[in-house]
């Protein structure tokens, strides 16, 4: 393996047995766009790609943090793809814009829901979430990510072959290496559990030990579970910033949901409490070397050794991943599964908790909403819709949702006035007219205090999509009619007593000077009166806004 550059691009160079192949990688994925930008780098990939594919041995992958376009073949058609996934970000074809997009949204990637839960609605957490800014994008948009994520200095190459193609030109423009994205943390307390399906995740230091603590857990995930599940899958996914994902997700067989959870919380509470049996580390160490050899005669590990390059980490060779391979040992592959489990988050069936493992509630709700002008829902009085200085939050029926101004991942708008703003979190407020007294207020102040870049257009909706109060129940109405009438009927008696009396005082002896129990009698009468009126007031409003 041998490291050069190609037109100022770091690159990786290996010779092959097989087929010769070459990428082109840039430090820039999914975990790099803000939920209001989310499917930009796959629309680029698409749109730069486009008409480029005559031989069906190319290929295009948009990752949490690298995006590559990977050719096999002959070195004229490794130069000519290659050369021509550059001239397309140099200018790229606006004139497919419409087109490109029309595929891009048709082929929808599945949504991973685990990386919300433990990053929020951003960085590793964007990738749990629709792409619903894809209409929007227009070419202003992609030409400005592609000046800042598609340049020279934020990206690597790999060839797969005795040399590097002749005529091969990265034309690129200039840019600045671009860090790795943060892994923001929305978990308070680990580990955890939230309602979706079965399925873990971790995320813990990388290394050797990490990767074979993966392949001990797949197997054995797989052998304890295959009677429950129609298949398991387990990922390692290393990081730039020094730290792996380790994903499980078991797709169990129908009635079994339950069953698949309890096997998966036993063998991850097995694995921590130092269940490792050291001749299946062996066996997996000895594996995993025989894949290092034959991806190295295939040029496979050439990708990630340029990813390394992006990431400022030196290139290893196969003679020193071997070694960290072979030293890592059973007690090593159970300190790392104590980290695994201390950090882990698991998914659990619709109706299922986690509490009996020890596992706590990741949090689905805010803790408090903001101070500021309250809004009653229509219909239904245990809602609120509170708006102030520092944000906007929604309360009643047990829930509890706020998202700050200045901590907004994205505002979702629909023309019928509906509101969603996402906090970082992950939290959403909806802010929806129909649904509060006073709410088209709270739209215009959401509208002036969200800034446009973080603004998502979307279709106009059916109306049996937008939300409507409950309707009223006929026992209720009547109640309310009947108090109305009955405070109307008492508070007319009374204000009518109180002037009465006060005739009375004033006609009598004494004239002009009431006596005592007279000015009593008038007050009490008055105040009750008042009392009253407000009360049948108030249920009067109600019947009028039920029947809005």
């Amino acid at each position: 393996m041998r490291r050069l550059e190609v037109d100022g691009i770091p690159a990786v160079l290996a010779p092959v047995t097989g087929p010769a192949h070459a990428g082109l990688v840039f430090r820039v994925g999914t975990a790099d766009e803000p939920l209001a930008r989310r499917g930009i780098t796959r629309l680029v990939e698409h749109l730069v790609t486009d008409g480029l594919d005559p031989t069906g041995r190319t290929s295009w992958t948009t990752g949490p943090e690298h995006t590559w376009f990977h050719v096999q073949g002959s070195p004229t058609e490794i130069t000519e793809f290659l050369t021509g996934v550059c001239a397309g970000l140099r200018n790229p074809p606006a004139d497919r814009l419409a087109e490109v997009r029309e595929l891009v949204q048709g082929a929808r990637p599945e949504r991973d829901p685990l990386p919300m839960w433990r990053h929020g609605a951003r960085g590793f957490g964007v990738v749990s979430y629709p792409e619903w800014a894809l209409p929007g994008l227009t070419e202003a948009h992609l030409r400005e990510w592609i000046s800042r994520w598609f340049t020279r200095e934020n990206a690597a190459l790999w060839v797969a072959g005795d040399e590097v193609p002749e005529g091969l030109r990265l034309d690129l423009p200039a840019g600045v290496r671009q860090a790795p994205p943060a892994a923001a943390r929305t978990l308070p307390v680990t580990p955890a559990w939230f309602t979706g399906g079965v399925g873990w995740d971790t995320v813990i230091a990388r290394g050797s030990e990490a990767a074979v603590f993966a392949n001990v857990l797949e197997r054995r995930v797989h052998r304890d579970l295959r009677d429950l599940t129609a298949q398991t899958r387990t990922e390692y996914v290393p990081r730039s910033d020094g730290t792996a994902r380790i994903l499980i997700v078991a797709e169990a067989l129908p009635e079994q949901s339950e069953a698949a959870l309890g096997g998966l919380v036993d063998v991850l509470a097995a694995v921590r409490a130092g269940q490792i049996d050291p001749d299946e580390v062996a066996s997996v160490v000895k594996l995993t070397g025989e894949g290092l050899r034959e991806s190295e005669s295939r040029g496979a590990r050439l990708p990630g050794q340029a990813f390394n390059l992006l990431a400022g980490r030196e290139v290893q060779t196969l003679e020193e991943a071997l070694a960290e391979v072979r030293a890592v040992t059973a007690a090593d592959v159970a300190r790392v599964a104590v980290e695994a489990y201390d950090a882990g988050l698991l998914m659990t069936p619709p109706g299922s908790t986690a509490e009996w493992a020890g596992y706590t509630a990741a949090p689905a709700m805010s803790d408090t909403v903001p101070a500021g002008r309250v809004h009653r829902g229509r219909r239904d009085r245990a809602l609120r819709l509170i708006s102030g200085p520092e944000g906007v939050g929604v309360t009643g029926h047990g829930v509890v949702a706020a998202v700050r101004w200045d901590s907004c991942a994205a505002l979702l708008s629909w023309p019928d006035g509906g509101r969603h703003l996402i906090g970082e979190d992950a939290v959403t407020v909806r802010v929806e007219p129909t649904m509060y007294r006073g709410a088209d207020r709270v739209v215009r102040e959401v509208d002036a205090r969200i800034p446009e870049r973080l603004r998502i257009e979307m279709p106009a909706r059916d109306r049996d999509r937008i939300p409507q109060p409950e309707p009223a129940s006929g026992a209720g109405t009547g109640r309310l009619y009947a108090t109305a009438i009955l405070c109307g009927v008492l508070a007319l008696f009374l204000l009518g007593g109180g002037l009465w009396i006060l005739v009375q005082a004033l006609a009598g002896p004494g004239t002009g000077n009431p006596r005592g129990e007279d000015v009593l009698a008038l007050a009490g009468s008055l105040v009750f009166g008042v009392m009253l009126g407000r009360h049948g007031w108030t249920a009067a409003r109600e019947l009028g806004s039920r029947r809005s």
